[in-house]
């Protein structure tokens, strides 16, 4: 009686200590099935169109590479929209269709956690890679995966600073429109059918604005040219001028020297003064003659603001003058007469 009682409790103080064996726990069946976001719907396309039943293939591999899996779907068309698949029950859809025109439209569809669904429809021509079930697969992907993203960009924070002005460049500088000039000039007569003048330097001041991109209008002022005639019959005549021009020019654009033609008017004053000896009075003669004549010149800029001019100009009169003395030409200007001038000039606003 005591072996058959020691045993049976010592069965029951081993049970008691290592305790009764427990079942295993299932696995849940959502911790093995995919997420509903990670699934992409493909849609079967037409029984017959052997490219796009490969391209769907290749579809599925594609997304696999982006981790995504890829379920096919059997839906038909509808009428407003032949390329997506609205029954699916994935968040993300791919559709192949060929139009009526033959030209294949990949379709793709995302919807956000939020609910708003972004979608994009592309044809592809047969140039394209239309006939090529691999490009199209990678296209299909592609845009899918261009969707994902912009679902994914935060939006910005903070309200727009709409109260800010917007800034607008600064205006270009004005461009300088007088232009004030001082030099020196030369004037003389070359000898022709009559005795010339000799070339006698004097002081040259000239002022004008820009009435053109290409035009501007210059008066000057220049003289007095003192110079010396004769002698005949034992006596010299001085020959004093001055000019008063008003001048045309019209501007080349060639920066920085902006080379010019001009026209040019104007008044020639002469006075000639002939000095008494002891058998013939003194005399004196002067005259005012308009003058019309043609130049060229050169005005390199120094800067933004100063500029030299050089310029050469052939003007006659009308009638050209004649100094007599005793009866006797000893010299004549205005036909013609040459102007040379040289000066530093100033452009202001």
């Amino acid at each position: 009686m005591i072996a058959p009682c020691t045993g049976a409790l010592w069965i029951g103080l081993t049970m008691a200590v290592t305790g009764e064996p427990s079942p295993a726990k299932p696995t849940p069946a959502a911790a093995t099935a995919p997420s509903a976001h990670s699934i992409v719907a493909v849609r079967q396309p037409p029984p017959g169109d052997t490219v796009l039943e490969a391209a769907d293939s290749r579809i599925r591999s594609e997304l696999a590479a982006m981790g995504l899996e890829g379920q096919f779907v059997d839906c038909p068309p509808t009428e407003t929209d032949p390329g997506a698949c609205p029954d699916a029950a994935a968040t993300a859809t791919i559709a192949l269709a060929r139009r009526d025109d033959g030209v294949v439209e990949i379709g793709v569809r995302t919807i956000l956690p939020d609910g708003l669904e972004l979608s994009r429809h592309v044809g592809v021509l047969a140039r394209d890679g239309g006939d090529d079930p691999a490009v199209l697969a990678v296209r299909a992907v592609e845009l899918l995966r261009d969707l994902l993203l912009t679902g994914q960009r935060p939006a910005p924070r903070g309200p727009a600073r709409d109260e800010e002005e917007p800034k607008l460049p600064p205006p270009p500088p004005v461009p300088p429109r007088w232009r004030l000039s001082i030099g020196v000039a030369l004037l003389g007569s070359p000898a022709g059918d009559q005795p010339g003048v000799s070339p006698a330097i004097g002081p040259a001041i000239a002022g004008g604005g820009v009435i053109g991109p290409s035009l501007s209008i210059i008066a000057t002022l220049a003289g007095p040219f003192d110079t010396s005639l004769g002698p005949t019959n034992g006596r010299s005549a001085a020959l004093v001028q001055a000019l008063a021009t008003l001048e045309l020019h019209f501007r080349l654009k060639i920066d920085p020297l902006e080379p010019f033609v001009a026209v040019l008017t104007g008044v020639n004053y002469l006075k000639a003064t002939i000095p008494r000896t002891s058998t013939v009075d003194p005399s004196n003669s002067s005259a005012w003659v308009p003058l019309f004549g043609v130049g060229i010149g050169i005005a390199p800029r120094l800067g933004t603001r100063f500029y030299l001019c050089l310029e050469a100009a052939a003007f006659v009169t009308q009638p050209d003058m004649l100094v007599y003395i005793d009866g006797e030409v000893t010299g004549s200007t205005g036909a013609p007469s040459i102007l040379l001038t040289s000066s530093l000039g100033l452009m202001l606003p």
